[in-house]
């Protein structure tokens, strides 16, 4: 096994951050990204749900990402990720009826 200094460990965290940053300049990455972020909190808040993912897409007119899932009965929710250049903060939760 590969033993690693203190310094080493956080260069290469730091490269991985630098990367991961660099990479959602990528239109694809970011697809990816605000599917992951809605992934771990449609997960994390609705288990009980059941929810599955359907689509991902930029909307334009928001300049945010929209993440479909479905219900069981066939209902669609859509959540709003943003920013686009890194979207990972959920705006909107169709679910939680809170202001």
């Amino acid at each position: 096994m590969l033993r690693l200094s203190r310094a080493s460990k956080v260069i290469i965290s730091i490269a991985a951050i630098i990367l991961f940053i660099a990479a959602n300049q990528i239109t694809t990455v970011q697809h990816l990204t605000a599917r992951a972020a809605t992934k771990l909190y449609v997960g994390w808040k609705y288990n009980h749900l059941d929810l599955k993912y359907e689509d991902v897409e930029f909307s334009p007119q928001f300049g945010d990402y929209s993440v479909a899932y479905k219900d069981k009965e066939g209902r669609v929710y859509g959540f709003m990720v943003a920013p686009k250049s890194m979207p990972v903060i959920i705006l909107h939760d169709p679910l939680n009826e809170s202001p």
